[in-house]
């Protein structure tokens, strides 16, 4: 999966998010921990165990990270931090894969890295945005991609739902679908699908794709 290997590698890098409770003691009394909402507040908790818990040579090295994220571009910090959030929304078994699929990237000779690199740049950017869905819906991607890359922001999370409890054989006849539908009558034929009850969902695309009434 080496392009899959690429956007974990890339998503990896924003891992310096962690570094979010050294700023949390300059905060505004109104910001405070204890005025945030429960959810936010045991997340920068959280933070806050894992830095208690670094040596003094691991939080040298994570404020020398931080130090060459802060001169990254804005924009190449906000796709870092895409990535890395699309990683973390991933189901735990897709995770491990990536993780495997980085270690197996960095093991990698510096010319066969840049050889993926090179390939994955060279895609359409929507297909590239697709691996952000992790090794299964962004193998399948460039299939689905024409009726999904118009999606309208509330459709989004319901959509990827939908699409995470599919089986390979559905992710087929969507696919196929996609290809039939004319590009006008594409948004009908999604809304359709999630109307449909999730259980009943697969046997529904099987009847679209084979004509059965």
């Amino acid at each position: 999966m080496p392009i899959s290997e690429r956007v974990r590698r890339r998503a990896g890098v924003a891992l310096l998010l962690l570094a979010a409770p050294l700023a949390h003691a300059a905060l505004p009394a109104a910001l405070k921990a204890d005025a945030l909402p429960a959810a936010q507040r045991a997340q920068l908790e959280a933070r806050a165990a894992r830095l208690a818990q670094m040596t003094q040579a691991e939080r040298t090295a994570l404020q020398a990270r931080m130090a060459d994220w802060q001169v990254l571009p804005a924009g190449e910090r906000t796709r870092r931090r895409l990535a890395h959030q699309a990683a973390d929304a991933l189901p735990h078994a897709e995770r491990m894969r990536l993780q495997q699929a980085a270690s197996q990237f960095a093991s990698m000779p510096e010319a066969k890295q840049r050889e993926f690199r090179l390939a994955f740049e060279q895609l359409d950017l929507g297909l590239r945005r697709g691996w952000l869905l992790g090794p299964v819906l962004g193998a399948d991607w460039p299939r689905l991609h024409p009726l999904f890359s118009a999606l309208p922001e509330s459709q989004r999370d319901p959509v990827l739902l939908a699409l995470r409890a599919t089986s390979p054989q559905a992710r087929d006849d969507l696919a196929a679908l996609a290809q039939r539908t004319p590009p006008q009558e594409r948004a009908a034929l999604r809304a359709q699908w999630l109307a449909v009850p999730a259980d009943g969902r697969d046997a529904w695309l099987r009847a679209r794709v084979s004509g059965t009434p």
